[in-house]
């Protein structure tokens, strides 16, 4: 989480993600997820929720006693207006039916059309993967 500054800022996030872990993730932030964020102390919008009063006076102290932050804010390079190479695919000429290939399969070549059972043409970044 290369964004965030402070002990707290991680604690607080981490505990965030563990009520997604608890609830394995089924419901991204509706009830299940509201039912325990906020058994544990978290509130707000659920899709931000963070440490309410007491939950967060936990973490503070927690942030205290583990000591030092190990890493500063991170500054990740601004994309420009340089597009990512599209990903290697195939695409069916007759029907418009559409793949992406995985690496390992592009020296094999296009794959059949399932419905038109013809071959498929190449389409995207072929030339610069290394298979």
């Amino acid at each position: 989480m290369p964004h965030l500054h402070t002990p707290f800022d991680f604690l607080d996030t981490l505990v965030h993600e563990l009520v997604h872990a608890v609830d394995n993730c089924k419901s991204g932030h509706g009830e299940g997820f509201k039912r325990i964020a906020l058994d544990i102390g978290l509130k707000g919008p659920m899709r931000s929720a963070g440490a309410g009063e007491w939950l967060k006076k936990d973490l503070l102290a927690i942030a205290e006693r583990l000591g030092e932050f190990p890493h500063g804010r991170l500054s990740l390079p601004v994309r420009t207006g340089q597009k990512a190479a599209k990903r290697p695919g195939a695409k069916c000429t007759k029907c418009g039916y559409e793949v992406v290939m995985l690496r390992k399969h592009l020296l094999l070549g296009p794959p059949i059309c399932p419905k038109d059972m013809e071959g498929m043409e190449e389409t995207g970044g072929w030339i610069g993967f290394d298979c």
